[in-house]
């Protein structure tokens, strides 16, 4: 049996976010978000490795987070989004949105 490691501690959140794919936009929601990224429910699966590009608010930050992420993790319609193009202050603005939520998991 193995276990997996996280890098990051991962919360409880339910954000609305909007992935951009190269033919069109999909809309869903972040169910958990850590450091090194997200939890996103979305309405059709996208493909393991795939790049893309998510959009999303939170409170710590004053405008609207537009980042590439990688599609890490996908089953069923859950996907697993690893950051790939964080600012030093966007990566502050969700550390501190974090420390506001309750963990999903230990690290």
């Amino acid at each position: 049996m193995t276990t997996e490691k996280r890098r990051s501690r991962r919360y409880l959140t339910n954000l609305p976010v909007l992935l951009s794919l190269r033919e069109r936009d999909l809309e869903g929601y972040c169910n958990n978000i850590a450091e090194g990224g997200l939890g996103v429910f979305l309405p059709e699966p996208i493909a393991l490795g795939s790049v893309v590009s998510v959009r999303f608010v939170v409170p710590t930050h004053p405008t609207e987070l537009h980042v590439q992420v990688g599609v890490r993790h996908q089953f069923g319609f859950q996907h697993g989004l690893e950051f790939l193009s964080l600012s030093e202050a966007e990566r502050l603005a969700i550390r501190q949105f974090c420390t506001q939520l309750p963990s999903v998991s230990t690290v």
